[in-house]
């Protein structure tokens, strides 16, 4: 299994790569370009290269950018939808002109009393017309969300309802985040709620739909919808759940990005060789 970290692109592309490498890791994800903002400045073409360059050289792979935090595309304003849809095609774009092999998107949220069905729907559709306007070579990952509220995909039930209804099965996939899991429920501190999850996982999208999880302890409790990410094992989930977790077969061909809060480079350097000793079947 292949470990990495979220990574910030703020003095440049090149500078995430080499970032990347010298925390050691195997793997990485990016944003796009700012994540609370709607702008984008074209990508320099000479930065493009060279990011690839570098990439080519890391043997870094594979690489993940994620979409920015404000594009909801459940939402029922029209205003806000079409901005949402236009900015994930936008993000889109980038991740394949940067080689990426993965762009994450969270399907978002209904209005409160809103239709959830009709949510579905309006996620799969402005998806669909990204897909048919955007070409590349880019897998396009949903990401699983903690229910809080009208989230969308709290479940992979709805998540697999989701990409039927998209029903572009050779460019769709999911990203499985372990904190999302476990705030909507799933116990991934036991090996009872791991074997639910993986269960539920088989018998609706199938393992072949996740190559990549976003490994992050949860600051709630089991069932709380609470997206707060915690540390390995500083969480409820524990280094219990995710040796447990990371010890099944099932899950050894994905790859494992971190998303903990950090303050330094020392959290994210403890938080990989946390994981990387559990899934030597270390400390649990």
């Amino acid at each position: 299994m292949r470990f990495g970290l979220h990574v910030s692109i703020g003095k440049g592309l090149t500078k995430a790569v080499e970032a990347a490498t010298i925390l050691g890791c195997d793997c990485f994800q990016i944003f796009a370009g700012n994540p609370r903002g709607w702008k984008r400045k074209p990508l320099d073409p000479s930065e493009v290269e060279e990011f690839k360059k570098k990439l080519k050289s890391s043997g870094l792979r594979p690489v993940v950018v994620h979409l920015s935090y404000l594009p909801n595309p459940a939402s029922d304003d029209p205003e806000l939808y079409e901005k949402s849809i236009l900015a994930i095609g936008e993000d889109y774009r980038r991740a394949i002109e940067l080689g990426a092999d993965y762009f994450v998107v969270h399907p978002g949220r209904v209005g409160k009393g809103k239709n959830m069905e009709e949510g579905i729907l309006r996620v799969a559709t402005g998806i669909r017309k990204v897909l048919s306007v955007v070409q590349g070579n880019t897998l396009f990952l949903l990401e699983n969300q903690a229910g809080a509220g009208t989230e969308i995909a709290r479940s992979f039930s709805e998540m697999e309802r989701i990409l039927r209804e998209i029903n572009r099965p050779e460019r769709m996939g999911v990203c499985l985040d372990t904190c999302h899991a476990f705030a909507a429920g799933y116990n991934l501190s036991s090996q009872e709620g791991i074997d639910e999850l993986l269960s539920e996982v088989d018998e609706t999208i199938g393992f072949s739909s996740i190559p990549l999880m976003h490994l992050n302890d949860a600051v709630g409790e089991v069932g709380s919808h609470l997206d707060r990410h915690a540390s390995i094992g500083e969480g409820k989930i524990g280094k219990e759940g995710f040796g447990l977790l990371l010890s099944d077969p099932r899950v050894h061909q994905l790859a494992g990005i971190l998303e903990t809060p950090r303050t330094s480079d020392d959290d994210d350097l403890r938080n990989l060789a946390i994981l990387r000793e559990l899934f030597r079947g270390g400390e649990k």
